[in-house]
Parts: C-alpha cells; structure tokens; sequence
C-alpha cells in the first residue's frame, strides 16, 4: 500500500489523505551459486532486451545509408559509392531478427516456449549480429581498415554479460568471422567491394596483403581491449556478489533479532498481566484499606502496566501481520455489520467512563477477509476516535454496502484533529503528534500502523479526513466479494 504524496485539501479547508493499493512485485529467488546468478539476474533480462532495443537504432542506419544510396549526387560529394542493395538487405534481416528475437526474450523472461534460456537467446543474437557485421565490413572494403574495430562493440558487451571465459569465445569468434571473410575474398570465393569511389579494388582477386597482415596488431589491441575490460567486469561483479551476500546475512540477522526480541516481549506479557490483576486485588481492598498514599502507588502501577500489556499486544500483532514465514490466514464472507458492531459493544463501557456517546448506523455490508484482521481494523480506529475525542464528545460509526464496488466503514470524531502536514506520518511505526500526546499519554503509536499493515493485505484503501479543531474522519473501503475471494 502506498500513499499519495501529498494531503489535499478542500473547500472547507479539511485535510485529506489517501492510502491507495500498491502494486504487489514479485521477489527475485536467490541462486545458490554465483554461476547460477550471473544468468538469473535481473540485469540480464535488462540486458536481452536492451540488445533489442539498440539493434532497431542499426537497423535505421542501415536503412539510412541505403536510402542514401539511391541518391547517387550525395555519396558521391564524398567520394563515396553506396550500392543499396548491401545496407537494406542488411537493415532488413535485422529488423526480422529482431523481431524473433524480442520474441524469445519475453518468453525466456516468463519461463514459457522452446528457449527459456536467456543464455541461449543471448548467444543466438551474438552469432547472428556477428555474421552480419562480418558481411557489413566486407562491403565497407579494406579501404576502410578502422571497420574491423567494430567487432569491439560485442566484444565488450560480451564481457560485461559473460564469464570471461565466454567473452572470449566471442572475441575468437569474431577474429574467426573477419578471418575467414578475408581467407574467401582472398580464395575469389567472394568479390572484393568498397565504398570509396575513387578506389580500384572491386572485382575478384588477391586480397591486399595489407588487410591479412592488419589482423595481427588488430588481434593484439584486441586482446588487450578484452583483458582490460573483462577484468573489471569480474572485479564488479565479485564485488556484486560480495554485497548480495552481505545484504543477506544482514538482513537474515534482522530477522533473527526481530524474532529473540518478540520471543522476549512475549514472554513479558504474563508477567505485567499478572502485576496489573495483582494491583486491582490489591486496590479492591483484599489486603484491607491501603492508605491514601499508597493507593495512587497501586493506581499508577495499574495504569502503567495497562499501557505496557497493551503496547505488548500491538507489538506482536503488528509482527505477526507482517511475517512471511507464516501460512496466509483463512478467508471467509464476512458480515461488516456484525464485527463493527462487536467492535463497538466491546469498547462502549470505557467510552462512557468519559461520558463520550457512540453513534452508529449499522447497515448489512458483505465483506471477504480475515475475521482476526478486520476486527483489529475496525477495534484500532473506534478506540483511536474514543481516545482523541474531548470529554462528552460524539463518536460516529457507520457501515454499510456501495453496489459494484463493495463496502465502506467511517469512523467520525470531533475531537483533536490532526494538522495538515503532520497526515502523511500518521501510518508510521510509533509516529504520534505533539498534540496527540498531550491529549493520551497511554498511546502506543502503533495502532495506525497495524491500520496500514491489515488494509494492504486485505486490499482495502484507507482516507484520511481531519483539521483541527474539526476532528478525524477515517473512511474504509473493502472490495467486493468477488474481487477478494481466491
């Protein structure tokens, strides 16, 4: 659940605050092993498709240079001759292997069709851009002896995806693509070609004795390029693994801490139940009349462990709605009616100990959730509503059905109000206003949260109205039954 950034505001200058459904992302799985996460990453589905998207920028170069081509007067202005039929054939089986390719992406990305590897499909688009930029250098011609060097461009991205290892399987094979289309220009296997106009290297023949003997300070930079590079990447990507690696043993020592300390706020709730039950005996009289003194004594250690049973309590409910080690609690139709009603019942008589009227208007409201969870709902904001109103106060409680999309509960109180800047914190752990604690001392600050944690998991949306002097409206809305039934 997420909240929008900021309150708004109406006419009557009430402050409204919105918590609106969040979308749910999934958790990445983590690999056992570095070799297993190096492919499983979601860098390297970011990658795949990052090849897709660069390869449509080629194929409209290509596509350029052949429409350049066909207006002869503009390569020749720079003592060129562009043949487009060499580009376009080129941009055009791009383009469809493109379109196969972003294809087998998005399917080896949902684990579904014949390759389900990214490995694979990652290689696939290697060997063929390869095979292209290969017949791509032999139409520039050895006139242009930079044009080998942009066999680099893979050779890079190779080692920031790859193993090293592997990196250099495509460094052999595009020093064995270019090798070979020499080997066939210089067999008359293939005609030679060039763009430059002015030069007289078209036809079959020989193969310049410069472009064979150019492969070998080539292959060398080229070696160097791949050392440099392929040893930063692997530095990165330890590093990487370093850092997944420590961000799990912290957060699994979290969680270790998270679950001694409620082992231990646990094991206190006894102990300060059974000091509250003992100060009551005490202070109904069962060892005699306690002086005057010593009665307030037993009357604020009452009081204190009251506070501290009940932070107890919020605490280990707030802790068990949000473990994920737990299975998900049964859901069931519920009656909204009802549990509000219960809700209110319950919390009626401490109401009227200062003199605060409970008005509802209860009507039949089907609802799909965790019985625990709605109740905790609705019991945290009526005893919110009770506790911030003034002395002799109101407080309104409805429900009831909103045909096609499900039900709403409002609770209304016309006591403190909250300030307009302070809306957004209201939903934090332990987050209480200066105004509130000078209004209830005994608050935990966590019953707002535990609002929060229940509404997202129920996917109910939770609306803040308030002011003060004007007092809170809180207004939830459940979906209907069939959009939270499994």
């Amino acid at each position: 659940m997420t909240a929008t950034a900021a309150p708004d505001a109406d006419p009557t200058g009430l402050a409204v605050y919105r918590l609106e459904l969040a979308p749910s992302t999934p958790v990445e799985p983590a690999a056992s092993a570095p070799e297993e996460r190096e492919w499983n990453e979601p860098l390297l589905r970011d990658n795949a498709i990052w090849f897709c998207q660069l390869r449509w920028l080629v194929v409209g170069v290509l596509f350029a240079v052949a429409a350049a081509g066909l207006v002869r007067e503009l390569p020749a202005a720079l003592g060129l001759k562009i043949n487009p039929v060499w580009p376009g054939t080129a941009a055009g089986l791009l383009a469809l292997l493109n379109l196969i390719f972003r294809r087998l992406t998005r399917r080896a990305v949902a684990g579904t069709g014949p390759w389900r590897s990214l490995r694979a499909v990652l290689w696939a688009q290697i060997v063929s851009d390869l095979l292209i930029l290969t017949a791509v250098i032999h139409w520039l011609g050895p006139d242009w002896p930079a044009a080998p060097f942009m066999y680099l461009f893979h050779i890079i991205l190779a080692c920031l995806v790859f193993s090293p290892g592997e990196s250099l399987a495509v460094a052999g094979l595009a020093a064995g693509s270019h090798g070979l289309a020499l080997w066939a220009v210089a067999a008359g296997w293939v005609p030679r070609s060039t763009v430059l106009a002015t030069s007289g290297s078209d036809g079959a023949g020989s193969a310049p004795a410069g472009s064979i003997a150019a492969m070998i300070p080539m292959l060398l930079i080229w070696a160097v390029i791949w050392y440099l590079v392929s040893r930063l990447a692997a530095t990165l990507r330890r590093r990487e693994h370093e850092l997944a690696e420590t961000n799990r043993r912290l957060a699994a020592s979290i969680e270790e801490r998270a679950k001694h300390m409620l082992q231990t706020t646990h094991q206190l709730k006894a102990p300060f139940a059974a000091i509250h039950a003992m100060s009551q005996v005490l202070l109904g009289g069962y060892a005699g009349a306690l002086p005057p003194s010593a009665a307030q004594v037993v009357e604020k250690i009452a009081t204190r462990c009251l506070a501290l049973s009940r932070q107890i309590q919020e605490m280990l409910q707030l802790a068990n709605l949000r473990s994920r080690g737990q299975a998900e609690p049964p859901r069931r139709a519920l009656d909204l009616a009802v549990v509000v009603g219960e809700v209110v019942a319950r919390i009626e008589p401490a109401a009227r100990q200062r003199h605060i009227r409970l008005d509802t208007a209860l009507a039949p409201a089907p609802v799909s959730g965790v019985a625990d969870h709605v109740t905790m709902l609705v019991d945290n904001l009526v005893v919110n509503a009770v506790n911030y109103s003034h002395v002799g106060g109101v407080v309104e409680v409805a429900c009831g059905p909103l045909p096609g999309v499900g039900a709403r509960f409002t609770v209304r109180d016309h006591g403190i109000g909250i300030p307009r800047e302070k809306l957004p914190h209201i939903f934090e752990d332990y987050y209480r206003t200066e105004e509130a604690v000078l209004h209830n001392r005994a608050s935990t600050g966590l019953g707002l949260a535990i609002v929060r944690q229940v509404a997202s998991a129920e996917r109910a949306t939770v609306q803040v109205e308030s002011a003060p002097g004007w007092g809170t409206r809180f207004t939830v809305t459940w979906p209907g039954l069939a959009a939270t039934t499994p």
